[in-house]
């Protein structure tokens, strides 16, 4: 992440750069420096935008691995089917970030992507 973020910091400083040796040669007028500017600006808050989100959902997928590692139950809706997947009918596959069916399971060769997980509800009304 650090690097596409110096890789874009380079990437709009020698534009902005170009956009100022342009400018002074009269090829592009102030006011088109302006709106480059100003695209530039709509481009980086977009990318801060889009990286929060990827972010968000990065971290909730960590978080449902390290309580389906812990021994936590999840519930995962695969098609229209819910299923309920613990450590004794899944193993976990941090490769792939996804859950495969134990052989000795109902669920073998089933395999769940863990972004289709949620942490199973304890609290529900009895």
């Amino acid at each position: 992440m650090v690097r596409f973020w110096i890789l874009f910091i380079l990437i709009v400083a020698l534009l902005a750069f170009l956009a100022q040796i342009l400018s002074k040669f009269n090829v592009i007028q102030r006011k088109t420096r302006i709106y480059f500017g100003i695209l530039l600006l709509v481009i980086a808050a977009s990318i801060g935008i889009f990286t929060f989100f990827q972010d968000k959902k990065e971290d909730k997928i960590n978080d449902l691995a390290q309580l389906f590692l812990q021994g936590k139950d999840l519930i995962c809706q695969v098609g229209t089917q819910s299923i309920e997947a613990n450590r004794t009918t899944f193993n976990f596959i941090s490769g792939t970030l996804t859950l495969m069916g134990k052989e000795q399971s109902d669920y073998y060769h089933k395999t769940i992507p863990l972004k289709a997980c949620k942490l199973k509800d304890d609290t529900k009304s009895h």
